[in-house]
């Protein structure tokens, strides 16, 4: 018993992994658009995919987010080899614009989260989160 304990969580006899954990805070904070992909009963696109790797990530949520890569990447292998292809024939670094567009869909995709957080106090909590981490 003792390792489980250092490992996760045990409570009232029920032991939780920490990418179940993280798979739980996540789905509270998400709105229900992403529990939906998540559950399986809205499909998942390569674009839905992407953001939720990036939120994750951004978030913390390092088991969770490997997690869904093994769960999700099988489905869209074709999508992620193709940006590897394009990474490897790119002889040049990317323009600044380039970057700067990636970094405002990534701040879009964060102000959404944020957004569609199921609550006033969960988003709150994810703003104060989200300001503090771009500090």
């Amino acid at each position: 018993m003792g390792s489980a304990v250092n490992a996760g969580v045990y409570e009232r006899g029920t032991y939780m992994r920490q990418e179940d954990m993280e798979q739980f805070a996540f789905l509270y904070l998400c709105g229900s658009r992403d529990r939906a992909l998540l559950s399986g009963t809205e499909k998942m696109t390569f674009s839905d995919f992407d953001r939720l790797i990036y939120i994750t990530s951004f978030l913390g949520l390092i088991h969770f987010n490997l997690k869904m890569w093994n769960q999700y990447s099988i489905r869209f292998q074709k999508q992620l080899r193709i940006l590897e292809l394009l990474s490897e024939e790119r002889s040049v670094p990317m323009e600044a614009a380039e970057y700067e567009d990636d970094i405002r869909r990534q701040e879009q995709w964060l102000t959404e989260f944020c957004s569609n957080a199921p609550d006033q106090g969960a988003q709150e909590y994810l703003r104060n989160f989200v300001e503090k981490e771009a500090e």
